[in-house]
């Protein structure tokens, strides 16, 4: 291949290829979010309960795992501009039957086809940035890449509220349906086919691809399940966690063993890549864990609406956007990546302290958006950061460079799987410990207790007969000691996470992989 000249270096990129990067880390951002904000009343409309509802997102990512394992392979029988119209296709069609599902099935084969569609995205849209010749345009690649991350995470809280409150639910796959067909303009018009010279293909071999959907599915079965199984059945979670190891391990072995592998996994034993995989998936775990624990903890432990919460939730995120505005600016001069890793978890310990001081009557601008702020900070402080600083490593080989660039979207997937456990499965525990302290309290001759009884006694004594009126005081007291020990665990969590984050600035301090 002809080295670019001077000129082609420091030239903008085109356009329809910007559009192309942004456009496809947008798209896949934008409506995960959105169906994870809105998972309530989409669980309503369809008539499916938590429990299915999880199966639906296991699902998913088992087919989303499996796809990215593929990516390499379809391109290089499609061609990249094909396979990214296939994909584009996909999502459509599986936003519009989700759009018109009515039952759990039919969302699920909606969502299928949507994972089929939305999976590799992440990957091609920084693939495609290595379209634009090595020099500072490239940079221009990297930013459309990180915008398109940002604004679709900040944008699809609060893009999910205003469908919900005003045309239903289904308006958010309508959107996404539609921003899918736009897309499918700039990838026609930027990217290469067969002749763009794909990264060589490696054999797609039933059986380690049937261990890889397996082992996913296995695997985030028993971290979906914890939260309602966790402490009843833990045994059986174990044993379908180790299943699901054990058959992700047999994937990795015959990769590494096969000489035309879909994975190079064995050329990725990089410190500096296994380093930025490990900070990844602390991300990915972080977007888990919160993007479950905040709206909760505004809805139920702040009393707000659900519409409200993701207009705060959206805004916090959007002071990321500017953060990664001003950074785009700072990268290219001071490049060296430490003092953001530390401002990041900084940022991410000052969430956790500032949430974890909140009181039910918090005030939203002055108490829950400077924390949602940091928060939102941490993300597109750290995640750009760390995408930059990963795979630099690995550039010399394309092939492998594309297959790190899989693996990591791969780990995505059960990093948010695990980030939701964690905090549902620490949600449980914190709030019975708190539930057990508070109801030692309930009893005859505490003076708060008694003083509570007679208030809500007389007060529901004007609508019951005294009988009726004592039982429904106590069922009162009972929800209340219910919420506090819920509002407690919740501030548990985010002190836990503030020790984190203040471990993770330390290291980050002390490490020498990142310099």
């Amino acid at each position: 291949m002809q080295a670019p000249s001077p000129a082609q270096t420091l030239a903008k990129p085109p356009i329809a290829l910007l559009a192309t990067i942004g456009a496809l880390t947008f798209i896949d951002f934008l409506q995960n979010g959105m169906v994870a904000f809105a998972a309530a009343p989409i669980m309503g409309e369809i008539g499916a309960s938590p429990e299915e509802y999880a199966n639906v997102a296991v699902v998913y990512a088992c087919v989303a795992v499996v796809m990215i394992a593929l990516q390499g392979w379809l391109v290089h029988h499609l061609g990249l501009r094909r396979y990214l119209l296939a994909s584009l296709a996909s999502t459509a069609a599986g936003a519009l039957v989700c759009a018109l599902s009515r039952d759990e099935a039919g969302f699920l084969l909606g969502r299928v086809l949507m994972a089929v569609g939305c999976a590799a995205m992440l990957t091609s849209s920084r693939l495609a940035v290595n379209l634009i010749p090595p020099g500072p345009a490239r940079f221009h690649g990297i930013k459309a890449l990180a915008t398109g991350l940002c604004t679709g995470t900040a944008l699809a809280p609060w893009l999910a509220s205003v469908a919900v409150d005003h045309d239903g639910w289904p308006l958010m796959f309508w959107l996404a349906a539609a921003l899918a067909m736009l897309a499918m303009v700039p990838v026609a018009l930027a990217m290469p086919g067969r002749e763009g010279g794909a990264t060589v293909a490696g054999q797609a071999r039933l059986a380690p691809i049937a261990a890889l959907g397996l082992g996913s599915f296995l695997l985030l079965h028993a971290l979906q399940r914890s939260y309602y199984d966790f402490f009843s059945e833990r045994w059986l979670l174990l044993l379908y966690a180790a299943a699901g190891l054990a058959a992700l391990a047999y994937f990795a072995h015959s990769e590494t063993r096969n000489g035309a592998p879909l994975l190079k996994l064995g050329g990725m034993k990089e410190a500096r890549f296994l380093s930025g995989l490990a900070l990844f998936m602390l991300c990915y775990l972080m977007l888990g864990a919160n993007g479950y624990l905040v709206p909760l903890m505004l809805q139920r432990g702040l009393g707000q609406s659900w519409s409200t919460a993701g207009e705060f939730f959206a805004l916090g995120l959007g002071a990321g956007v500017l953060t990664f505005a001003m950074m785009s600016q700072l990268l290219p001069r001071w490049p060296s990546p430490r003092k953001f890793f530390v401002a990041g978890f900084l940022a991410l310990a000052a969430f956790g302290a500032l949430m974890s001081r909140l009181t039910p009557t918090a005030n939203l601008w002055a108490d829950v958006f400077p924390a949602l702020a940091c928060y939102g900070m941490f993300i597109m402080i750290v995640m750009p950061t760390t995408a930059m600083q990963t795979f630099t490593g690995l550039t010399r080989d394309p092939a492998v460079f594309a297959h790190a660039q899989q693996v990591k979207n791969m780990l995505a997937q059960i990093g948010q799987a695990l980030g939701i456990m964690v905090a549902t499965v620490g949600q449980q525990w914190f709030a019975s410990r708190h539930y057990d302290a508070l109801t030692r309290g309930i009893a005859a001759g505490n003076a708060r207790f008694e003083a509570a009884m007679r208030q809500l006694t007389d007060y529901f004594s004007t609508m019951a007969d005294p009988v009726q009126a004592q039982q429904m005081a106590m069922a009162q007291i009972a929800q209340m000691v219910s919420q506090q020990s819920a509002l407690l665990a919740n501030l548990d969590h985010f002190r836990v996470l503030a020790a984190v984050a203040l471990a993770g600035a330390l290291v980050s301090l002390a490490q020498r992989v990142f310099r």
